[in-house]
C-alpha cells in the first residue's frame, strides 16, 4: 500500500484534480473565422444595402407633369422647448389644383347609370349618356356587343395600351356566345382613359377606370331612336385628369411615406428613399377591401386599385410603430 501511493498521485495531477486553477475553460480563436452570428448580421447588412440601393433606382409610378408636395403631417402636440435645434418641419402641401373644365357654353356629359342584375351582369342604357366601367387591376371584364354586331382590329386604339389597358377581341361561336365582346384587362399601372370603339353598328364611348369593384360583365340595353355614338368624353372632366394630395399622416417611423395620393382611381403610397424596403403591412381601414392583397409594389410606391380615405401601415417587428393615413377632413 506504501509503495502504490506515488502512483495515486501522479494519477491525480495527470487528471486535472490536483489543482483548481486547471479548471477555468480554454478560449480558442482562429484568426479570419468570425462567430456564426456576426457573420449572419453581415450578411442580413449587405442585403438590407443592396434592396435600398435597388428601390432608389427603381422607376417610381409618381407624376412627373406636375410638381409633387410632401403629405401633410397631422398636428401633434408641441414638444417641450430644448436647448438642441430641431428639425425643420417638413414642407406643408400647397392646395391641390383645380380640375379641368370644360370650356364655356359646353355641358357636360350625362352619367349613365349602371343597373346591376342577375348573375353580376352590369347594364347601361347605350342612350342613357356616358357610362362609367370600373374594373381592379388583373381582373377581366367582359363587354358583350349586341348580337351581330362585329368590330376590325384596327378598330381598337393604339392609345389603350400605352394608359396601361389590354384590350382583345372575343368572337362568339353559337349559343348564348354568338355575340362578340370586348376583353379589358388593366395593368397594375393602369390609369384612368376613354375608350372610344367604333363598330359594325355604332360607336362606343365610355370612360376606363382601374378601380374595384369590377364590372366582371358589362352589357347595354338598345332602343331604335339611339344615336349612333354615344357622346364625347372631355379628357380633363374626369378624376384621372388631376392627382388628389389631400391626405394626412399621422405618426412617426424611419419609412413614414414621403407622399400619398390619388389618380386615375388608384391611390399611390410612396416612401422616401430606402423606406420601401421596410415592406411595411397594409391595412385598409375605408373603404373595407375583402381582396387579400389590395396593392401591389411598384418602385418606391404602394400602388392600390381603389380610392382610399383611411389606412394603416404597420411595421412587422413587434412594438413596431404604425403610420395612419387619411383623406380630406377624415379624422
Amino acid at each position: 500500500m506504501i509503495r502504490r501511493a506515488p502512483f495515486f498521485l501522479m494519477l491525480t495531477a495527470v487528471s486535472g484534480c490536483a489543482s483548481s486553477a486547471l479548471n477555468a475553460p480554454v478560449m480558442v480563436q482562429t484568426p479570419g473565422l468570425p462567430s456564426a452570428e456576426l457573420a449572419l448580421q453581415r450578411s442580413l447588412d449587405r442585403v438590407h444595402s443592396f434592396m435600398d440601393s435597388l428601390g432608389e433606382r427603381l422607376e417610381t409610378p409618381a407624376r412627373q407633369a406636375l410638381p409633387l408636395p410632401t403629405t401633410r403631417v397631422a398636428a401633434q402636440t408641441p414638444p417641450v422647448a430644448s436647448s438642441a435645434a430641431a428639425p425643420p418641419p417638413r414642407a406643408p402641401a400647397p392646395p391641390t389644383p383645380p380640375v379641368a373644365t370644360p370650356a364655356e357654353g359646353q355641358a357636360l356629359p350625362h352619367q349613365a347609370q349602371p343597373l346591376y342584375g342577375r348573375g353580376g351582369i352590369v347594364w347601361f342604357a347605350y342612350a342613357d349618356g356616358s357610362p362609367t366601367l370600373t374594373c381592379a387591376a388583373q381582373d377581366v371584364c367582359i363587354l358583350r356587343l349586341q348580337s351581330g354586331e362585329t368590330l376590325n382590329r384596327d378598330a381598337i386604339p393604339s392609345d389603350l395600351q400605352a394608359a396601361g389597358w389590354r384590350v382583345d377581341i372575343v368572337r362568339g361561336t353559337r349559343g348564348i356566345h354568338a355575340g362578340w365582346a370586348l376583353a379589358l384587362a388593366p395593368t397594375a399601372q393602369a390609369r384612368e382613359t376613354i375608350l372610344r370603339i367604333t363598330t359594325s353598328r355604332r360607336t362606343y364611348v365610355a370612360r376606363l377606370t382601374a378601380s374595384a369593384p369590377s364590372m366582371r360583365i358589362i352589357a347595354f340595353t338598345y332602343a331604335p331612336g339611339d344615336p349612333s355614338s354615344q357622346p364625347e368624353i372631355a379628357a380633363g372632366s374626369g378624376a384621372g385628369g388631376t392627382p388628389d394630395f389631400s391626405f394626412r399622416c399621422t405618426g412617426d417611423a424611419p419609412w413614414k411615406p414621403l407622399r400619398v395620393y390619388r389618380e386615375g382611381g388608384h391611390t399611390y403610397i410612396q416612401f422616401p428613399p430606402g423606406g420601401i424596403a421596410a415592406a411595411p403591412r397594409l391595412v385598409i381601414v375605408s373603404p373595407q377591401s375583402g381582396a387579400a392583397q389590395a396593392y401591389t409594389t411598384v418602385g418606391d410606391s404602394y400602388v392600390i386599385s381603389q380610392p382610399v380615405d383611411e389606412a394603416l401601415l404597420i411595421g412587422h417587428e413587434p412594438g413596431s410603430p404604425s403610420i395612419r393615413i387619411t383623406h380630406g377632413t377624415a379624422q
